[in-house]
């Protein structure tokens, strides 16, 4: 009775039993420490502060970049960031995706040799292929430079420059993922060159007044990558010493080179949706209309923000799981992470298409107000394309690359067709709907295949 009698004793058993009651109502949410949803969660939120730093980061670069720039030279900018993009799909040669998924199935396995071959393999082969494409296409751009505007000639060839460094930063991130070190992976491949870069923005601010045109955008991207790189280097060394128990390197270059050229030739497809609206907008319209795509694209891209953030943490997972065949487990956590998807985005979509013209002349300035209707049009693709959940990556962490290769190519050569359509028509508009149709149209057809193919397994 005593125990009762005292106040502090009273306030005491009662914090221990609503504490009590909170762990247990965090381990049916997230599960118990030490257990794959608890990993999984506590991943997943981790991955999620990395990503909404890195998306906001790439946003205020683009903000940062469009109001200094303005529309016509931001354009410029935004072509050769393009170019850069697709570039660096076959400079990869198909290995970030596809270290991710050995090195998880390798380390199962303990086979810890053929992490090390596969890791000296990616790297040298990848070095290699930007270096080719960087020179070919120099060579290229040299030849129809008369074709170009000088300045555009200059900044497509910074573009090249920065292609081995944009390579090598993809791969060390995808392999620190594959040790599972997935926060580590997203902070040097994700945060840390646009975080650079903006430190550089702000340094040629107090030394140079600002930057005036395209070229110094670029060149300063250059160096952020490469202090990127190093720092990921240093990372990645530290992470394989520390994980390998033997030194012995095994090579299989046949197989890891075939898989490798079908997610490459898979993620360029994949690339076609996201980069053929400005790249066909600069062929058939102008740099001023590339700018406004440019940021219409941009902002819509904050949408798939969760589904980014959820696809990175469970890939690995995908992978062993499948290994198991613990099927079962799989298909909860596709659901899983298509709801936690879906539930980020929906803020988006409401700001973006509620609140489009309001955001655009905050963020951008009053000379983006017309990007408000690619806008709406982008945002609408990018939700329902959230809301279907992460069915390429599926395929392509359980084997399937020949799938994802298939529905991907045909909704390319959709992409490209309707842009070639709807761009005469209704110019930036018609360049959004012809991205939104092929988001949507993209996971239709991952779908079809899945259910068709029973990957999913019941």
């Amino acid at each position: 009775m005593k125990l009762f009698a005292n106040p502090w004793a009273m306030k005491s058993l009662e914090v221990k039993l609503f504490n009590r009651r909170l762990d247990k109502g965090l381990a049916r949410v997230v599960g118990k420490p030490g257990s794959l949803r608890f990993r999984l969660a506590r991943d997943i939120a981790g991955v999620m502060v990395i990503q909404a730093l890195s998306m906001g980061l790439t946003f205020a670069v683009s903000v940062v970049l469009a109001r200094l720039l303005g529309v016509r030279e931001f354009g410029l900018y935004s072509l050769a960031m393009s170019v850069l993009g697709l570039l660096v799909v076959p400079a990869t040669f198909g290995f970030p995706q596809l270290l991710v998924r050995e090195i998880a199935a390798y380390r199962v396995k303990g086979e810890w040799g053929l992490i090390l071959g596969l890791l000296r393999f990616a790297q040298r082969v990848s070095l290699l292929a930007s270096l080719a494409i960087a020179l070919l296409s120099s060579l290229v751009l040299w030849f129809l430079s008369d074709r170009f505007l000088g300045e555009a000639v200059r900044v497509l060839a910074l573009a090249f420059v920065a292609l081995p460094f944009w390579a090598l930063l993809e791969l060390h991130g995808a392999s620190l993922r594959g040790f599972e070190q997935i926060l580590v992976g997203q902070w040097v491949s994700m945060v840390m060159r646009p975080l650079c870069f903006l430190t550089l923005v702000g340094v040629a601010w107090v030394f140079l007044g600002g930057i005036k045109d395209a070229s110094l955008a670029l060149g300063l991207h250059i160096v952020a990558a490469g202090i990127a790189l190093a720092f990921a280097f240093n990372l990645l060394r530290s992470q394989v010493n520390c994980s390998l128990s033997s030194n012995a390197v095994s090579q299989n270059p046949a197989i890891w080179t075939r898989s490798a050229l079908s997610l490459a030739f898979f993620a360029l497809l994949n690339l076609i949706p996201q980069h053929a609206g400005i790249l066909m907008l600069g062929w058939m319209r102008s740099a001023e209309e590339i700018g406004l795509y440019k940021v219409a694209y941009q902002t819509a891209s904050l949408i798939p923000f969760g589904l980014m953030a959820v696809s990175t943490v469970i890939a690995p997972t995908l992978t062993q799981l499948y290994a198991m065949g613990d099927k079962a487990k799989l298909g909860k956590v596709m659901f899983a992470a298509s709801a936690v998807a879906t539930a980020f985005a929906l803020p988006f979509l409401l700001l973006f298409t509620i609140g489009g013209k309001w955001f655009l002349t905050v963020a951008f300035g009053e000379h983006f107000r017309p990007s408000s209707v690619p806008l709406f049009i982008l945002a609408l693709g990018q939700f329902v394309f959230v809301a279907f959940g992460p069915l390429l990556l599926f395929l392509v962490m359980i084997g399937q690359e020949h799938k994802t290769t298939l529905v991907t190519g045909i909704t390319a050569i959709f992409n490209v067709v309707t842009n070639a359509i709807f761009i005469p028509i209704w110019h930036t508009s018609g360049a959004a709907l012809a991205t939104s149709i092929s988001l949507v149209f993209l996971k239709i057809l991952a779908l079809f295949h899945i259910i068709r193919s029973k990957s999913c397994g019941a």
